[in-house]
């Protein structure tokens, strides 16, 4: 296994994206946990434009971002980053991360997902590379663990630590496991309650859900 080199001058940087179509308590729970674990201050929220493995998300750029940034209020782990919202080209991860290496340098990177992202990892393009620019921050949601198929396997058996301190003294080229809070709820589910105006409130930061009441979003959504 190859791991970028070391560099214990720089702060861990954490990054977290997605559509935020809205951004929700299943998006800012278990990053929010596995950070704390991680002894990590700080979390930038990366809203993407144009996403490659999903329709088009229902909300604009701007009102996705407003509740971005509504959502920081409440949880000031977080932060936003917008470098994505930018760029006019499909979000792909990869473009993200050597975007973030020209700035930061050798400074280590970790790159937060969820666990059903690793299970589709193989999927995304240019997958094999993303470790070269990042260590990847899984969100576990509990003790359960799915059941992978051989490209997660060997890139697991390869890559995985259970020490921050690989973490800390490294850019990139591992993977952590975090244990973190299962929160069954999605933005599908969420824009589905909300066409019916039947949301749970306890999903969403009370001043995004205030957000989307006033602006009316998501009356629409099938």
């Amino acid at each position: 296994m190859s791991v970028m080199s070391a560099d214990t001058t720089k702060t861990m940087l954490g990054i977290f994206g997605g559509t935020f179509d809205p951004v929700h308590i299943g998006h800012l729970q278990p990053v929010a946990e596995a950070a704390q674990e991680l002894g990590l201050e700080q979390v930038r929220l990366l809203p993407c434009h144009i996403p490659p493995h999903k329709q088009a998300p229902q909300s604009s750029p701007e009102h996705r971002l407003a509740m971005l940034e509504l959502a920081c209020q409440q949880w000031p782990l977080f932060i936003i980053d917008n470098r994505e919202l930018m760029w006019d080209k499909p979000s792909y991860s990869i473009d993200t991360l050597k975007d973030f290496r020209r700035e930061f340098a050798n400074r280590p990177v970790l790159f937060f997902i969820g666990m059903d992202s690793l299970c589709h990892l193989d999927s995304w393009y240019k997958w094999q590379s993303i470790c070269k620019y990042c260590h990847l921050v899984v969100c576990q949601r509990g003790d359960f663990l799915p059941e992978f198929n051989v490209n997660i396997t060997r890139l697991l058996n390869e890559r995985r630590t259970t020490d921050v301190k690989q973490l800390e003294q490294h850019s990139g080229g591992y993977i952590y496991l975090a244990k973190t809070s299962q929160i069954p709820v999605s933005s599908t589910t969420i824009r589905a309650a909300l066409s019916h105006g039947d949301v749970e409130p306890s999903w969403l930061p009370e001043k995004v859900q205030d957000y989307i009441e006033r602006h009316q979003l998501y009356r629409q959504c099938e």
